[in-house]
């Protein structure tokens, strides 16, 4: 599954639609890997109301970006940005008015494009937001980039349907408990309805992760990961979807590499075993 031009950026969803199963998380470590490691131009989009994404990789910032009304992906699905305090009326939409810089590297950045708690709000009281003016965006605003991941939401809506337009794979994190499957059956007739309608559109599953549950060693989780693991393991045999063979293994060391902290980082360094695995997988 390589890249096998350079007219654009790979861009992969990170979705289940489970709540909890870490989709933020590898979503940020991801875009933090491809830019640190693989010297990549990264560009995160937070898709979900709860903005953990945005949280986990401006950390601090946040709440400033909040105060101060910056630009995010509410603005993106209304085109246009609002006036801002000092006059001047609706503004057109560019990058610029919607993204933040995390990480600068001169001819590359990993940025990001924010969301904020009045998302869901904002767009579901307004008019059926297009869900192809995400695609449309990105497009035209970010050809460039050599790599985009989209943070989803676990309820299925425009906003669902608006990250397929956008991308070329989806990546599916799961934990392996008790109705660790329960997401799969909705997200493949998700992914089928959507292809029945989008027949030119080849979006593609590249895998499903493990966001292992449990701490690495010791029983590693016992007779209950194992029925876990069965179910994954069926589950994905149905419906041919890869199960990365490296996966994330329990750490409250995650929250710390969100945000940029790489001290201490106990078995959430363990982490970058799995990012290299995606990355290869995607020729990147």
């Amino acid at each position: 599954m390589a890249k096998t031009d350079s007219k654009g950026p790979v861009t992969v969803c990170v979705i289940n639609l489970k709540g909890g199963v870490g989709k933020s998380t590898i979503t940020s470590l991801l875009s933090r890997y491809a830019f640190n490691t693989r010297q990549l131009d990264v560009l995160a989009i937070d898709l979900d109301p709860q903005a953990n994404l945005s949280q986990g990789l401006m950390h601090q910032s946040y709440s400033t970006f909040l105060s101060q009304g910056g630009g995010s992906i509410v603005e993106v699905f209304n085109d246009y940005v609002p006036p801002r305090q000092g006059g001047g009326g609706p503004q057109p939409l560019t990058a610029d008015s919607v993204t933040e810089v995390i990480l600068d590297g001169g001819t590359r950045r990993l940025e990001l494009i924010p969301s904020r708690f009045d998302f869901s709000d904002a767009l579901t009281d307004a008019v059926r937001p297009d869900p192809r003016v995400l695609a449309k965006f990105l497009s035209k605003s970010y050809k460039s980039k050599d790599l985009i991941l989209i943070d989803c939401s676990p309820t299925e809506s425009v906003f669902t349907t608006a990250a397929y337009h956008a991308s070329d794979y989806v990546l599916i994190p799961v934990k392996p408990e008790f109705f660790a499957t329960i997401g799969f059956p909705l997200l493949a007739e998700s992914l089928a309805k959507f292809r029945r309608g989008n027949k030119a559109h080849r979006i593609e599953v590249a895998g499903v992760v493990i966001n292992n549950a449990f701490y690495h060693g010791g029983n590693d989780g016992g007779p209950e990961k194992e029925r876990a693991m069965r179910s994954i393991q069926q589950e994905c045999a149905k419906n041919g979807w890869h199960i990365f063979s490296k996966q994330m293994y329990h750490s409250r060391g995650y929250p710390k590499l969100m945000r940029g902290d790489y001290s201490y980082p106990g078995d959430a360094a363990l982490f970058w075993t799995f990012a290299k695995e995606f990355l290869d997988h995607l020729g990147l």
